[in-house]
């Protein structure tokens, strides 16, 4: 990495240690570049639309790295016990995103800032919801004749599935302000998820 990109690295760290823990708006130039080690005039020259610029970097490089991580998790299923592994195997990679001190640090901000995010930084977080949404109701379609549930249900089903991951996730990191989500909520998410799994399946099949 070149010395420029480096010093690009060093201020983004620095700033975004600063915005996740005392927010965006009480935090300034001066105290990131003060941090740092480096004049205001060299932080400008990294970033020439200063604090703003900052943090939409921030927030572009934490969905990215949280995009890739979660776009690879889809693969073909043949039965419900392969289903409720896929999902459980999504929780779990997104659990992994949080113990990365910077992906938490990231996420926070994303939440916290949310009100200061553009339309297109917006837009990117559902839609990451959105291609989870749209995979697992294929799933769902790929193994319907062992469901007890119609196909224009799907929709719904994987909706209750994602707002249990989703519930997991804010009520620890949110709204408890932990910094990992701990082996007992794992536990209840993951066993949350299998009785949704029972739930839709039809009683009279045996997977083999």
């Amino acid at each position: 990495m070149e010395k420029s990109e480096l010093q690009k690295d060093k201020i983004l760290k620095v700033a975004q240690s600063m915005f996740s823990e005392q927010g965006f708006e009480a935090t300034t130039t001066r105290e990131i570049s003060r941090e740092a080690g480096i004049s205001d005039g060299s932080l400008y020259y990294y970033f020439p639309d200063g604090k703003r610029e900052i943090l939409d970097t921030i927030v572009h490089q934490g969905i990215e790295s949280r995009t890739v991580v979660i776009d690879d998790w889809f693969s073909e299923i043949k039965t419900v016990s392969d289903l409720e592994q896929q999902i459980i195997n999504l929780y779990e990679r997104i659990c992994l995103i949080f113990e990365d001190e910077d992906s938490y640090r990231s996420f926070m901000i994303t939440i916290r800032e949310r009100p200061l995010l553009t339309d297109s930084q917006s837009d990117w977080l559902l839609e990451i919801l959105n291609n989870i949404r749209i995979k697992l109701v294929k799933e769902l379609d790929l193994i319907k004749d062992l469901l007890n549930i119609s196909s224009k249900n799907f929709d719904d089903t994987v909706g209750i599935i994602i707002s249990i991951i989703q519930k997991s996730i804010y009520d620890e990191l949110v709204l408890k302000n932990n910094k990992v989500i701990s082996d007992e909520v794992k536990r209840i998410t993951e066993s949350e998820i299998s009785l949704m799994t029972k739930l839709i399946t039809k009683e009279d099949t045996s997977e083999k």
